[in-house]
């Protein structure tokens, strides 16, 4: 949870975006987490079909390179990983802010397969100029890496936005600016003259946008995947969408079938970082660390997800749908048949 930035448009406290009054999770219990995310995701595993039997996990934060214990955190995922690599691919990345002392990412650089970094515009210069400077030290290591650059709305932030766009196409980086997602009646609402801009990068008009003050809150309107993937509606595959509507209450969703998140700081484990619904139609977590067997027997035959959100963020590209014959019928590419089995 402790992060060594504080941007305005991440919340603080336990359930906001980074708690700096609270302490490091002890590393023994980060390896016993290790341990349950393995046995846990080996329960949904064993009902893919071979083709799609890939595990990404993600170490998050708050900023988590600054745990004094990332290291070895690390270093024995490769080991805990041994009991299961010949049942699915393990992927190890991390989202970080890039906000990290040389030294310190040297040594994380060889554990990581794939870097997720979040550009700022509210860090000072010297953070900037050390963040271009870890993400060409990433690019040189030849590891994966792309860069989520947060469009703030504020226009001297949104044109930094723009300018660091340009750097990143400049050093062939990989890249994908993010509109900002947040709660109603904030601050962070855009222009005409940025939603122009928007509607030019998913390539679809967005004069349907919610308007309050003469600005559109897209976050209301739709939203782009994080990881920036085409979606598809209403199962039309040949017209795939970068920006989708992110409103589905009383949809059937299989969140809990591509997502699992632990929030190591107080033991909650959720189906996603964000919607956080979980089996009983109500929002909160779907147990605890401190007793994880209900939850792995419950993944033996989980429940249907039924969404009671307002929106939908991270967890928008799982497959979902209106009804619960459509829903079934488009899992069924995500499941082994009998064929297979047999």
């Amino acid at each position: 949870m402790k992060c060594n930035l504080d941007c305005t448009y991440c919340g603080t406290g336990i359930y906001g975006g980074h708690d700096n009054s609270t302490r490091h999770p002890p590393l023994d219990e980060c390896l016993k987490t290790i341990d349950f995310m393995f046995e846990y995701v080996d329960i949904y595993m064993s009902t893919k079909p071979q083709g799609i039997k890939y595990v990404i996990l993600n170490v998050y934060g708050g900023e988590s390179l600054h745990h004094p214990n990332i290291v070895e955190i690390l270093s024995v995922l490769r080991d805990r990983y041994q009991p299961y690599q010949d049942r699915w691919h393990l992927t190890i990345t991390t989202t970080t802010n890039a906000i990290v002392p040389p030294h310190r990412l040297n040594q994380i650089i060889p554990l990581i397969d794939e870097f997720t970094v979040s550009y700022h515009t509210e860090n000072t210069p010297k953070q900037k100029q050390q963040f271009k400077d870890n993400l060409l030290k990433i690019k040189a290591s030849g590891h994966r890496q792309k860069c989520m650059v947060l469009m703030h709305s504020e226009p001297d932030r949104f044109a930094d936005a723009q300018a660091m766009i340009a750097w990143l196409n400049e050093n062939n980086i990989k890249h994908l600016p993010k509109q900002m997602d947040h709660q109603p009646k904030s601050d962070f609402n855009y222009n005409q003259q940025q939603v122009v801009w928007f509607e030019g990068l998913y390539k679809k008009s967005l004069d349907h946008a919610v308007m309050r003050d003469s600005k559109a809150d897209l976050a209301d309107t739709g939203r782009a995947c994080c990881g920036g993937r085409s979606l598809c509606s209403n199962q039309n595959h040949r017209d795939p969408q970068k920006f989708v509507s992110n409103k589905f209450p009383g949809w059937y969703c299989s969140v809990n079938h591509f997502f699992l998140y632990v929030k190591q700081v107080n033991g909650e484990v959720y189906v996603n970082k964000d919607c956080k619904m979980n089996y009983d139609g109500t929002v909160g977590p779907i147990g605890n660390l401190n007793n994880i067997e209900p939850m792995l027997a419950q993944a033996q035959n989980p429940p249907i997800i039924q969404c009671a959100k307002e929106r939908c963020y991270c967890g928008l590209c799982a497959p979902k749908a209106d009804n619960l014959d459509t829903y079934k019928s488009i899992m069924r590419k995500y499941e082994i048949s009998n064929l297979d089995i047999l």
